[in-house]
């Protein structure tokens, strides 16, 4: 009768075993596919398709995140400059999460400060980054849905710029940062941009 929780007990730890020895190899893979500081289409094709030959890590994170984004990303078969900027800062942010030492140095987001009342009738929106919230469509649908606009990119005429918070640490680094970088002029040049994080949005959104 003892042996059933025994032979339990040793599945459990081969799969955990299995699970981290996947997981350091996509750590490994991310790590590969930011040497020369951007992402290509054969390498987010190749990332997606280790993913799909190693199910047993699906459910951990990073490989969890990971696997739903490219999923999307790669549904038309194209990856294209910004989806490229998005999955660069997710990648970044498994090669290299918080705490390491051999990260580079965190750089300080130009965030409107203090930060400004968000309202949505007529008034566009553009994200870029990484979002915990979704996709970026999951994005544009929300504020859709409260009467604002989807902006594609960053003009004079935007109304808000919404950082993804999923390696935005990383942000000096990263394309998805030419952005953050030309809102930023803008609004130094006094246009009515307003800055800010996926933190912030998300709890105006009620």
């Amino acid at each position: 009768m003892a042996r059933e929780p025994n032979d339990y007990a040793l599945r459990r730890i081969h799969a955990d075993r299995v699970v981290k020895r996947q997981i350091d190899e996509l750590v490994g893979l991310a790590k590969g596919a930011l040497l020369d500081g951007k992402v290509e289409q054969h390498e987010a094709d190749g990332i997606l398709a280790w993913l799909h030959a190693n199910v047993e890590c699906l459910d951990t994170w990073p490989a969890s995140v990971l696997y739903d984004r490219l999923r999307a990303m790669l549904a038309d078969g194209v990856l294209d400059p910004d989806e490229a900027g998005e999955l660069l800062g997710l990648l970044m942010q498994i090669a290299a999460p918080a705490g390491v030492g051999a990260a580079p140095a965190p750089s300080t987001l130009p965030l409107t400060a203090p930060a400004p009342e968000i309202l949505y009738p007529g008034r566009s929106f553009c994200f870029t980054g990484v979002f915990e919230f979704g996709s970026r469509a999951d994005c544009h649908e929300a504020v859709l849905a409260r009467g604002g606009e989807a902006a594609k990119g960053v003009t004079k005429k935007l109304n808000y710029l919404v950082i993804g918070s999923v390696g935005s640490d990383f942000w000096r680094h990263s394309s998805f940062g030419t952005k953050i970088a030309k809102a930023a002029q803008y609004r130094e040049d006094g246009a009515g941009i307003a800055i800010v994080s996926e933190a912030y949005w998300v709890t105006r959104l009620a």
